[in-house]
């Protein structure tokens, strides 16, 4: 679902600057496209907004509200792991937990039961 974003003044001046100073003439060598592609030029720069305001580039469209709106669809937020949980990751089957609970002996090196990564993925997958 698209959201409605707001860019600087200053920014939609670099749009216009880029339209004004890009030409969409192809230059084409030996195959390949030499020339300063206007949609190149545009896409590169709504990918540089798209990183500073969370959203994908590729969805944006104008706006009723104004020149200065638009309407796009936000990126995913990616909340980082914690360390335990990059630990529980490599217990990713209920064989290498087993596995890990009997290399220990079944007794806990990190103190109580609670603590252990192995006993702590085994824990999330039973109350999946």
């Amino acid at each position: 679902m698209k959201q409605e974003f707001e860019m600087t003044q200053e920014e939609m001046d670099k749009i216009i600057s880029i339209n004004k100073s890009t030409s969409n003439t192809v230059m084409m060598i030996g195959g390949v496209d030499m020339s300063n592609n206007l949609t190149e030029a545009i896409n590169t720069y709504w990918a540089i907004l798209g990183d500073k305001y969370g959203f994908k580039p590729m969805t944006a469209e104008g706006s009723s509200k104004g020149k200065l709106f638009f309407l796009a669809e936000p990126k995913p937020i990616v909340v980082p792991k914690t360390a335990l949980e990059i630990a529980m990751d490599k217990y990713d089957s209920l064989q290498k937990i087993v596995d890990q609970l009997e290399s220990c002996e079944y007794e806990n090196q990190s103190g109580i039961l609670s603590k252990n990564v192995a006993f702590l993925k085994l824990k999330e997958l039973a109350n999946a």
